[in-house]
């Protein structure tokens, strides 16, 4: 083998060196990216989700309700609130009986004074949430259900100075339920 063969050979070797090393790095950023992509999918996902809550009509003690489900993209709080009448022609639920239906109450009704709040709740689904009431229900009523974020990050929740709620549309993220007394219940079973 002359000279010139064995430099075209090395040469030749070289090239194929640098190209099957070229493809590896290329190879190895696409997988790279691949993998950025995926975790930046699942990061929108979280950051995308929507804050929900669903408040299902309910017999209580007068203590306490159930949110039946919530989700907080980024923890929060389940809250009560009383429900004010949203104009003058709007009905109240409490001369709703337990087997009537009350259908687009959300219409009629906007948040008012805040009644209990749960603990903290992580980022997440929640189901069947335990909210104390701050005082007892003295009659069947109509109460909001919201859900308010923990804006100062400290696990309380301090609204309004801070723990705004949940935004969705330009609107907050609530839902209603008539709330009838185990009490009432059992007077018009009787």
């Amino acid at each position: 083998m002359d000279a010139m063969s064995r430099a075209r050979t090395i040469g030749v070797a070289v090239i194929a060196a640098l190209v099957l090393l070229s493809g590896a790095s290329i190879a190895f950023a696409a997988t790279d990216a691949g993998t950025a992509t995926q975790d930046n999918e699942t990061e929108n996902e979280t950051e995308n989700e929507t804050a929900t809550v669903t408040f299902e009509n309910q017999t209580s003690n007068g203590t306490a309700v159930a949110v039946n489900n919530t989700t907080l993209p980024e923890g929060g709080f389940a809250v009560v609130h009383a429900a004010a009448p949203a104009d003058e022609n709007a009905t109240d639920g409490e001369n709703a009986t337990e087997n009537e239906t009350v259908t687009n109450m959300s219409e009629e009704y906007e948040p008012g004074e805040v009644l209990g709040n749960s603990t903290y709740l992580d980022s997440g689904e929640h189901e069947n949430v335990t909210v104390e009431l701050n005082e007892s229900l003295e009659e069947s009523q109509v109460l909001i259900a919201m859900a308010h974020q923990d804006t100062n990050d400290n696990q309380t929740y301090e609204f309004p100075e801070a723990d705004d709620p949940y935004i969705t549309d330009g609107e907050p993220v609530i839902d209603d339920a008539l709330i009838t007394l185990e009490e009432e219940q059992n007077e018009t079973t009787e």
